[in-house]
């Protein structure tokens, strides 16, 4: 059985935004869900509470430079599978373009929002595209072509400015949220390229205090201290609605990949259910890497519906992506070499 045309788009949408989270790794809402799949999810019953791991102290504070290099550029392959289908569907692709400060502000290409930082205003510019390929183009037209850029505070990584430009077969948007601290407020746009004349839609919300958009969510997370056994939990807003992400550090392992086995930590994004990014029943999960770059390396997403996978692919063309584990300790070593 093919999943329909819009399962599909919610596929491809996913890995954008999040992976875009990720977490990365995933831009998608209900709203692209059809009706018997909404349907499906209100008729499950509700999940038997279940104890929560005790809440990690976020790290809000950062110093340059951060353990992530300006320039890091990390491309992804998306895959869906469900019996008979495994088949490749685009590439997401995210760059930490670096430090900036709000005198070197450029206004974003298609920005539909008012946003003028003060010289002094220290960032950090986070871009990131999604493109179909394959599967998604040959047996259903779609093609997909979406940009995503974001401006984070330097001091807490929280977000400030948050935009994207999709382009999803007809469907042609740009999508702006501004995140204003003095305010306390996020204000949302959205404008229909196809109609150029028609002023954007717009809605205010409240802004928790850290808030973050999925772009940004995704590199978050990899700043965090992931002990074992703890959540993170933290703001999100994105099209308009305010989530709180909880993230669940799981065991520490091992990853087989064309490099050899990497030593991972394996994290769990509580994203589908109710109230959630995803209002269906599903299960995400991605592993990092165990060294202070805690660069993503896979990441997959289960539903009904079907697997995402999204693999990194920098680290096949390039096995020095994350830091060589050493050797052992120092005393370890010293006392190896006078055997």
């Amino acid at each position: 059985m093919i999943p329909n045309l819009r399962t599909r788009r919610t596929v491809t949408a996913s890995l954008l935004s999040l992976l875009a989270l990720g977490l990365c790794v995933t831009h998608g809402s209900a709203a692209f869900q059809t009706d018997k799949a909404r349907n499906e999810a209100k008729s499950q019953p509700a999940p038997k509470p279940t104890p929560q791991p005790p809440l990690a102290a976020l790290r809000r504070e950062f110093k340059n430079p951060l353990p992530i290099p300006a320039g890091e550029r990390l491309e992804y392959e998306v895959r869906f599978s469900r019996f008979p289908i495994y088949a490749s569907v685009g590439v997401v692709t995210f760059e930490f373009a670096g430090p900036a400060t709000g005198a070197q502000f450029e206004p974003v290409n298609g920005l539909n929002v008012e946003f003028k930082p003060p010289a002094e205003d220290q960032f950090v510019r986070l871009r990131a595209s999604a493109v179909s390929k394959g599967f998604l183009i040959a047996l259903v037209g779609i093609d997909v072509k979406d940009r995503f850029e974001t401006l984070v505070d330097a001091q807490d990584f929280a977000a400030r400015l948050s935009f994207k430009q999709i382009k999803e077969g007809k469907k042609r948007t740009a999508e702006s949220a501004s995140f204003d601290r003095l305010q306390q407020t996020i204000k949302h746009a959205v404008s229909d390229l196809n109609k150029p004349e028609s002023p954007p839609r717009e809605k205010t919300l409240a802004r928790p205090e850290g808030s973050l958009d999925l772009l940004s969510a995704f590199y978050f997370v990899r700043l965090q201290k992931l002990k074992e056994g703890q959540m993170l939990r933290f703001p999100v807003s994105d099209d308009g609605v305010n989530y709180t992400f909880d993230i669940v550090v799981g065991k520490p392992d091992k990853l087989k990949t064309e490099c050899g086995e990497v030593k991972a930590v394996r994290i769990e994004p509580k994203l589908f259910g109710p109230g959630q990014l995803f209002s269906r029943p599903g299960e995400m999960t991605m592993w990092l890497s165990a060294d202070n770059k805690h660069v993503p390396l896979r990441l997959v997403a289960k539903t009904s519906s079907g697997t995402v996978t999204a693999k990194l692919l920098n680290f096949k063309k390039n096995c020095k992506i994350i830091e060589p584990e050493p050797e052992g300790p120092p005393n370890s070593r010293s006392s190896q070499k006078g055997k």
